[in-house]
């Protein structure tokens, strides 16, 4: 058995988050993806899906964060440009809802700049994304904030990704 490639990893998270029992059918996905054996000639698809389907399980023990995490990834999955862009906004989307948090609260004050890019500094996001979220002015960093909060993929790379 192979690791399947993006294109159909999607399609079977899809599937699965339609499913009766969504968190099980999900769970099943990643456990088939994350037990076969990591092979030498895995393309650079397949080892993209193990790397997702590794960050994806860690909200396993959560069946509302795991439904949450898996359709997620599914809309980075189906509308990232690349799959450069799905590793490179896999951790900012992995933690949506929490930089989501921190950016309505840079917006509304309770946060100055300085902290809102500490936290920036501190992510374990790709060099580039923290970058390119530091250099944000104010009206950019609402217009990630809207584009985060729709779920927007098209828009985050926009912002994000040169």
């Amino acid at each position: 058995m192979m690791v399947p490639d993006r294109t159909a990893f999607a399609r079977d998270l899809g599937a699965a988050l339609v499913a009766p029992e969504p968190a099980r059918r999900v769970n099943d996905l990643l456990r088939g993806v994350l037990t076969i054996d990591p092979g030498v000639w895995e393309s650079d698809d397949q080892r993209l899906v193990r790397s997702i389907s590794e960050r994806v399980d860690v909200a396993s023990g959560d069946d509302t964060r795991l439904l949450t995490l898996a359709r997620d990834v599914r809309s980075l999955l189906d509308e990232a440009s690349s799959n450069e862009a799905v590793e490179l906004l896999l951790e900012l989307i992995a933690e949506r809802e929490r930089v989501l948090g921190i950016i309505r609260k840079y917006a509304q004050g309770e946060i100055t700049r300085t902290s809102f890019l500490s936290f920036v500094a501190e992510q374990r996001w790709p060099e580039s994304v923290r970058h390119r979220m530091s250099a944000l002015s104010a009206a950019g960093v609402m217009s990630l904030a809207t584009a985060l909060e729709a779920g927007d993929i098209t828009q985050i790379e926009a912002s994000l990704i040169p």
